[in-house]
């Protein structure tokens, strides 16, 4: 019998190897505003593609994939004085960028504190009834209405490649005439994830 070689990401349920690199070294330079990570001795290394499928070689091919997300501001406020039944709104931003080709999830994944009643009609509108929710704009937004602020809540996602791609989470709330007077907090975990 001979033995045969074969190959596959190597993980449990505490760790993930998923490629590894046989070669005789290599080195991270800097300077500047460039830099650069090189390996010796690899074979094969390079881009090979068909219609169909791309083989990567080499140790810089192992990347899964690259994710930013920026978060405009951390801080929303949303002042509302008693006895105003008008609906009053904060803004931040999240500008997400990855080079996974099959792209990126945004989501809420965590909310703890305390706000008013949260809206259940599709639409935070001052109607004299307390609500609060969350509305989104961007290309990749997941909805166009109104939406409680909740664990597991998705925002926006993409199929492929983005770069600097914008949704823009707008917290509104109002109260009605018999709501309880004082101050809400809240704090909201947001995650972006590559697929890959």
């Amino acid at each position: 019998m001979f033995p045969t070689p074969s190959f596959g990401m190597m993980s449990s349920s505490n760790y993930t190897i998923f490629a590894d690199s046989v070669d005789s070294g290599g080195i991270f330079s800097s300077g500047g505003a460039y830099s650069l990570e090189d390996t010796m001795g690899e074979s094969p290394a390079g881009f090979t593609t068909s219609s169909i499928y791309e083989v990567r070689g080499g140790y810089q091919a192992m990347d899964w994939a690259t994710l930013s997300l920026d978060v405009s501001t951390t801080t929303v406020n949303i002042n509302i004085n008693a006895g105003d039944t008008s609906v009053k709104s904060g803004i931040t931003t999240s500008t997400i960028s990855t080079d996974a080709d099959t792209g990126y999830n945004f989501a809420i994944t965590n909310v703890t504190g305390t706000h008013l009643a949260d809206v259940t009609d599709g639409s935070v509108s001052g109607s004299g009834v307390e609500e609060y929710g969350l509305a989104l704009s961007g290309v990749d937004r997941l909805y166009t209405d109104d939406e409680a602020v909740a664990t597991g809540l998705n925002l926006s996602s993409s199929s492929s490649v983005v770069t600097n791609i914008q949704t823009i989470l707008i917290f509104k709330a109002c109260i009605s005439t018999t709501s309880t007077v004082g101050a809400r907090s809240q704090t909201i975990q947001l995650t972006a994830s590559a697929n890959i």
